[in-house]
């Protein structure tokens, strides 16, 4: 069995009450270009008896991933790295109608989330898929590169990375996939079920004047 794809970058926000975990105001980051998921080393905890190794104990301690996206979109942001939205004004005079500026300052607060998304297989020369949901990530605010156009277009994607935490609910979860599916279709509905995504995606925030958002 080999990857050989990889498709529909869902986030949800992921609250918590007491050990009880739901999953809201979710959509999807655009398109997936890469994903590395880079674990810590285990807390191994080893008995010793008879000069030997008796019982061992590892459990999950933290990892990183790194998605790369076609698109980290303005609206995007506000979601998933807490950026707010002010609003532009009527000067200078635009042709772009609402514009607004996305501020990275003291207010920013990155939310948790889930991440999911679908991973495309090749398993005895048949197409499979497999829905995979990291439980509970805190994403950092990506650094900006670019390179000026030439000759011919150089594509520049973002690269976001989000460390990854296990959840509050009973045993801790950190990650779940799913069994071989027949369909992408089958996989992005288990990925949206499991994340409360609906088709109808969250309005995007208003734009507010700076001394308004500071005051809320």
């Amino acid at each position: 069995m080999a990857t050989i794809g990889l498709s529909k970058p869902y986030y949800a926000v992921y609250n918590n009450d007491g050990g009880t975990v739901t999953r809201s105001n979710g959509g999807v980051m655009g398109k997936y270009t890469s994903l590395s998921i880079s674990l810590d080393g285990g807390n191994d905890n080893v008995l010793y008896g008879d000069n030997a190794p008796a019982e061992s104990d590892s459990t999950f301690s933290g990892g990183t991933a790194t998605l790369g996206t076609t698109e980290l979109m303005p609206d995007i942001a506000q979601a998933i790295l807490g950026v707010s939205k002010e609003a532009i004004g009527t000067t200078p005079a635009l042709e772009t109608k609402d514009a607004y500026w996305n501020v990275y300052d003291d207010d920013q607060a990155a939310p948790y989330l889930s991440v999911g998304g679908i991973l495309k297989k090749k398993v005895d020369g048949a197409i499979k898929w497999v829905a995979f949901i990291l439980e509970k990530v805190q994403f950092t605010t990506p650094g900006t590169e670019a390179t000026t156009q030439g000759e011919t277009i150089e594509w520049q994607t973002p690269e976001l990375e989000a460390t990854i935490m296990r959840s509050d609910a009973p045993k801790h979860p950190w990650f779940r996939q799913s069994s071989l599916l027949d369909s992408e279709a089958d996989a992005e509905a288990l990925v949206k079920s499991y994340m409360n995504i609906t088709d109808t995606q969250p309005a995007s925030q208003p734009a507010v004047a700076k001394s308004a958002a500071k005051t809320a």
